[in-house]
């Protein structure tokens, strides 16, 4: 398990000064705006940490491609989630029953939202832990205006990006060493809380 631990935490090391870290943030970030599930705060307070002085490009990158994202999630939306009797699709339908963690219940709690409080759910984005491609695909079935979506995915976004560039930037040393001294037990911790969550989205635990 220590091995297992340490070559899991060279591999993060290696991704975030590796030449490809952009890369790697630009197609999570974008794929949770549009059709998958990552932990994308995470990724980026990750990399972040490991080199702080990259934070304010990191959240450039992320704002980017959750903006990019987001467009292909309205389209979706708009054009490939509900049928004209209003059923999902059988494009929708795969979403649900193959991706871990995409759920009816996670797109009618968005749905319910943008309901109720119309273009302020994607403020609700930077607070509640929902992938962000629940609020695109949403606001393309509302048929939400788009342009005023996308200038408040990028106001909002990148608010939230830059915050978190900043104070990994000025509490980012700290953080490291509070890292390096518990890092096994981190890193089991993160393990474990992943582990669960694949078993259980995968045998569709958390399925409605």
């Amino acid at each position: 398990m220590q091995s297992l631990l340490s070559q899991f935490y060279l591999w993060t090391k290696r991704l975030a000064k590796g030449r490809f870290s952009q890369h790697f943030i630009f197609l999570s970030f974008f794929l949770d705006a549009c059709v998958f599930p990552f932990p994308t705060t995470v990724i980026f307070i990750t990399v972040s940490l490991l080199i702080t002085s990259r934070s304010y490009y990191n959240a450039l990158i992320s704002t980017v491609a959750m903006v990019t994202g987001s467009i292909v999630g309205y389209a979706i939306g708009h054009y490939l989630w509900l049928l004209p009797t209003g059923e999902f699709t059988n494009f929708a339908l795969y979403l649900f029953h193959h991706v871990p963690g995409f759920t009816e219940v996670n797109y009618h709690y968005i749905q319910n939202l943008a309901f109720k409080w119309g273009y302020s759910i994607l403020l609700f984005s930077t607070i509640l832990p929902v992938p962000y491609q629940f609020y695109s695909i949403t606001a393309g079935v509302f048929d939400f205006n788009l342009i005023l979506f996308i200038l408040l995915t990028l106001f909002f976004q990148g608010s939230r990006f830059l915050l978190i560039a900043w104070l990994t930037i000025k509490y980012g040393e700290g953080v490291k060493t509070i890292l390096k001294k518990n890092l096994k037990i981190i890193l089991l911790l993160c393990l474990i809380i992943i582990s669960i969550i694949l078993i259980f989205s995968l045998f569709g635990f958390l399925s409605p």
